[in-house]
């Protein structure tokens, strides 16, 4: 027998543990507060077998739905699940992507998404894949945060605690600035737009 419900009314994270605890195998669709699909977790034996998120795949995916926190869900527990992509101890999971949400607020009030990035200091050499894709989409001008994470996002191989991340190390070892733009008010603007559509993906 299956179960729907409102992610208002169980949380999401409510909701794998329960699937944990129990054992439970099936398939979960997570829609967003405008019915579309979101992503899914598949479970064998309340363990994550598969995840999707867009472009994002496994753990990356299991961290970025977990902070969904509108919509709705569905879990079929008789669904066919297709091939294993990972087979991972949700207990674990839960407890890191936790951690992980706690972290990400804090970043996104520290680099909003309309906050510009610019590069100042052009002999930034680094190692860091994550902060060579962030320099890769900055090239000799700027970009706002939204649209590096959205960019980011679409490869699949980072998702946006991955990026904001990167520029954040990237901003306090001054390759580049970070400027936060004022609203009317005279207070930073927190809300984010629409990507640049001149963005590459």
């Amino acid at each position: 027998m299956g179960l729907e419900g409102n992610l208002r009314e169980l949380a999401l994270a409510d909701l794998i543990e329960m699937t944990s605890l129990g054992g439970k195998t099936g398939l979960l669709l997570l829609f967003g507060q405008d019915a579309a699909l979101a992503g899914q977790l598949a479970f064998r034996d309340g363990r994550l077998v598969g995840a999707t998120c867009g472009n994002l795949t496994a753990e990356k995916a299991f961290y970025t739905l977990l902070d969904l926190r509108e919509g709705s869900f569905d879990f079929d527990p008789d669904a066919h699940l297709d091939e294993e992509t990972c087979n991972l101890a949700t207990a674990s999971l839960l407890m890191e992507g936790m951690r992980r949400i706690d972290e990400i607020q804090q970043l996104r009030r520290e680099l909003p998404a309309p906050a510009v990035v610019r590069l100042q200091f052009r002999g930034g050499v680094t190692d860091d894949p994550a902060e060579t894709r962030v320099l890769g989409y900055l090239g000799p001008g700027e970009r706002k945060i939204g649209d590096i994470v959205d960019g980011m996002l679409v490869a699949g191989e980072y998702d946006e605690y991955d990026a904001l991340r990167a520029i954040r190390r990237l901003r306090d070892r001054g390759v580049v600035s970070v400027q936060v733009p004022l609203g009317p008010d005279g207070e930073p603007v927190t809300a984010g737009g629409p990507p640049q559509p001149e963005l590459e993906r």
